[in-house]
């Protein structure tokens, strides 16, 4: 929320993202303004319609998809063609368009003079020179500044490196520019809004729990409209999973 509210007073030009979570989209920031390098959990495309058709869902779209095998089990409104979630995974390469944008993180980089890298531990981003200008002399590249509690492959490159978590760092910075952190209201959560309604006999297409809103956060005037029962899910790698036991060596 507070990365929002300093790209709404032109503090931040554009967010560079590692969360498969929606977290950003769902912050308030416009599209426009996001590069979701490793895709969103709630959103599949068609990539044979052009240019590719998305759909928002509520509901985590990645249930019957994995490494290599990404069709979501629906189909597209328009075509017909199987539907694919937007997920990249460790040992793929990231071409869809949306929501990765990287052409947009591209661009902001070149112009950026100062890039802050919150909570990322920068080992696979260390592995995109377009993203930190490499093509620049040194004196050239943007200033660099790293919140992370652990060692980052940039460290010896950052104008400055704070050990800290990025809850605490972000409270001290805004409030040394004087600016509220907004609160985050559900009810406006900007997924509600863009999601694309499952078609009748689709509903039997996934079992994960929806989002729902909250209808405490809600308007006065909009606290009659139905809402789902359903609680949220936490995120695509939340997914309840028992943890791993170990198995006993058989001598």
């Amino acid at each position: 929320m507070s990365i929002t509210r300093l790209h709404e007073r032109k503090l931040v030009q554009h967010v560079v993202s590692q969360n498969c979570d929606g977290l950003h989209l769902r912050s308030g920031l416009p599209r426009t303004a996001i590069s979701e390098l490793h895709g969103n959990m709630y959103i599949e495309v068609c990539t044979s319609c052009t240019p590719n058709r998305e759909y928002v869902r509520v509901f985590d779209v990645t249930e019957r998809t994995a490494l290599h095998r990404h069709q979501t089990g629906r189909t597209c409104h328009k075509c017909g063609t199987q539907l694919r979630d937007t997920i990249v995974h460790f040992g793929e390469r990231g071409t869809l368009g949306q929501p990765l944008n990287w052409e947009a993180a591209t661009e902001a980089a070149s112009k950026a003079d100062t890039i802050l890298c919150l909570g990322s531990s920068l080992k696979v981003l260390k592995k995109y020179p377009r993203l930190w200008c490499m093509t620049k002399p040194p004196s050239r590249r943007p200033r660099l500044y790293i919140v992370n509690l652990q060692w980052t492959p940039k460290d010896d490159w950052a104008a400055l490196k704070l050990h800290g978590k990025c809850d605490d760092v972000m409270q001290l910075l805004m409030d040394e520019l004087g600016l509220e952190i907004p609160i985050y209201n559900r009810w406006q959560d900007p997924i509600f809004s863009l999601a694309t309604p499952l078609r009748a006999g689709e509903e039997g297409s996934h079992s994960r729990k929806s989002l729902c809103r909250s209808r405490e956060e809600a308007p006065p005037g909009d606290r009659g409209v139905p809402l789902s029962s359903a609680p949220i899910l936490g995120g695509w790698f939340g997914r309840g999973c028992p943890k791993r036991t170990k198995r006993k060596k058989v001598t």
